[in-house]
């Protein structure tokens, strides 16, 4: 069994993070949620355009997945409204945080740990920065696209994200739960979206590698196409050690080596994705730790099985 004091940070965004915690609050009640502040379609990009203020989606899908009432939250503050009228396509929390932050003079951040008293979750959630910043990327053919929306629709290839602005600031309670550490959690998540656009915040991949915390990459399911359909895992763990400069970032990757069935084969296939493939040969030439076990959920065939899960973390939170 793991040490219920074990001190787990998780890094990503998008429901991958969200996923995680759900399966991590089991584990530990020392977990701090860092979550990607990008995003700008839907309901997070009409709040960030109407009110100036950070996307709050993500954050609020993290704070019902830590919730001790998930359900009932769940159904509360992800309630969206109806597309015809003033708060269409909104949801429940994300106006809720924009409210926090305008009745009570809150930033972002404030109004997030606003919200988690009043849900009493279990851990903390912190946006990577409070900084107003664009995801933005270089392509194959030179051109500059801005806004992480477009950059994912877009079909040529990424050469390089960054943020701007370049020298947004690292939330310092961010700075310091990684430097407390025992264990981190990168991933899963959409690989651009939810994973480099933190580790571009200035000061958080450094953070990472001097941290005595054990780093790990918990590695997607699938492939994505609309972001990255590289299926070989050595591709993804090179992509991401390349942002996070010199030195090694990641100690542990933790991938599926379960069997898919013919009928969630032909369910990815039909989205045009496939399962990633742990090509162990390359992972251990670059002296990566590997850990795999079988999470191959027969319902959601993009997401880690959340029983399976649970056992092989707490193994590991165990050692």
């Amino acid at each position: 069994m793991p040490d219920k004091h074990k001190r787990v940070v998780a890094i990503g965004g998008g429901t991958g993070l969200a996923n995680l915690l759900r399966v991590l609050k089991e584990l530990t009640p020392e977990l701090t949620a860092v979550v990607a502040v990008t995003d700008d379609g839907g309901s997070s990009g009409k709040l960030r355009k109407e009110f100036g203020i950070l996307p709050p989606g993500d954050v609020r899908n993290c704070l019902v997945a830590l919730s001790d009432a998930e359900l009932a939250m769940d159904g509360l503050l992800s309630y969206r409204f109806p597309e015809e009228g003033t708060l269409s396509g909104h949801t429940v929390g994300n106006i809720l945080l924009a409210a926090l932050q305008q009745a009570e003079g809150l930033d972002f951040a404030g109004a997030v740990a606003r919200l988690s008293n009043l849900l009493a979750i279990t851990g903390r959630v912190l946006p990577a920065t409070c900084d107003d910043v664009c995801l933005a990327a270089v392509l194959e053919d030179g051109s500059v696209m801005h806004g992480e929306t477009a950059i994912c629709a877009d079909s040529r290839r990424v050469k390089k994200l960054f943020l701007q602005p370049e020298n947004c600031r690292l939330q310092p309670e961010v700075l310091a739960a990684v430097a407390a550490a025992d264990y981190v959690f990168i991933g899963p998540g959409s690989v651009y979206s939810s994973l480099i656009t933190n580790l571009l915040v200035p000061g958080l991949a450094q953070a990472l590698k001097q941290s005595p915390a054990k780093v790990c990459y918990l590695a997607n399911m699938a492939t994505e196409p609309a972001e990255l359909d590289t299926a070989e895992l050595s591709f993804v763990y090179d992509l991401l050690e390349s942002y996070a400069g010199e030195g090694r970032l990641i100690d542990v990757i933790i991938a599926n080596n379960g069997a898919y069935p013919e009928t969630a084969l032909a369910a990815l296939a039909a989205r045009k994705s496939r399962p990633i493939v742990c090509d162990t040969a390359k992972l251990e030439v670059a002296g990566v730790h590997i850990l795999q076990a079988d999470f191959v959920d027969e319902v959601n065939f993009w997401q880690h099985d959340r029983v399976k899960l649970k056992t092989a973390l707490a193994g590991l939170l165990g050692e």
